[in-house]
């Protein structure tokens, strides 16, 4: 059974903000937490002081789940 690590993405404070032409997509997803805080603070420096604001949210990832193929006897 593998399990992927967690999933981070970066969200914004501001209800239903998307990026927009030339603005950077927002959710965003991450495989690191520091590419996820890196990006957010490139967002803190392109939106404006009155911007609420960005925050990072850790998704843990669930495990492959068990499968069993019947009448095979293995899984």
């Amino acid at each position: 059974m593998s399990q992927k690590g967690p999933t981070y993405w970066v969200r914004s404070k501001q209800v239903n903000e998307t990026g927009g032409f030339a603005s950077p997509p927002v959710p965003a997803k991450f495989k690191t937490f520091k590419k996820a805080q890196k990006y957010r603070w490139q967002l803190h420096l392109h939106r404006g002081a009155f911007h609420p604001g960005y925050f990072i949210e850790v998704e843990e990832d669930s495990p492959t789940p068990f499968i069993f193929i019947a009448g095979t006897g293995r899984a």
